[in-house]
């Protein structure tokens, strides 16, 4: 066999492989990670209530969520930690959320109002839908700096 075929054969048979290498292997290899159940994002927010949601995303039950700020700082030393995490409550949206507060849904990227959020669990709760959507559109008006001078209860 000539050198031309030889090289041309192991170059044919390396398409069929897929490795990991030194620089970029997970501990335990690459079939670890799938393996391994996902660990919580880290806490972040006044009082470590919250979690990370996304590089500059920090979200808490009763707090609400935070975007940019200094509340959510730690929330990028996530991008350098080698197993993903996974933040929130039950998933919801279209692009990989998770509920992160009531009415509130999240993803790495951002967060939008969404119904299936709002905590239906508790039994004692007396707040009708309609008015726990006011009160999620309050937080996110609150959020945005746009904070009504006051609430009108109707």
């Amino acid at each position: 066999m000539t050198g031309a075929a030889v090289v041309l054969c192991l170059f044919f048979l390396m398409s069929f492989c897929s490795a990991c290498y030194i620089s970029n292997c997970p501990i335990g290899g690459k079939r670890s990670v799938m393996d391994s159940p996902q660990r919580k994002c880290m806490l972040c927010g006044p009082g470590e209530q919250g979690r990370c949601f996304g590089p500059s995303i920090c979200c808490g039950e009763g707090l609400g969520c935070w975007m940019g700020s200094p509340e959510t700082a730690r929330c990028m030393e996530e991008n350098y930690l080698p197993t993903p995490c996974q933040a929130g409550g039950r998933p919801c949206g279209s692009e990989e959320g998770r509920c992160a507060a009531p009415g509130i849904c999240c993803d790495s990227e951002g967060c939008s109002a969404d119904q299936s959020c709002l905590a239906e669990e508790e039994g004692d709760n007396q707040i009708s839908q309609s008015e726990g959507s006011d009160d999620a559109l309050l937080r996110l008006l609150h959020m945005a700096g746009h904070t009504p001078p006051h609430r009108v209860h109707q």
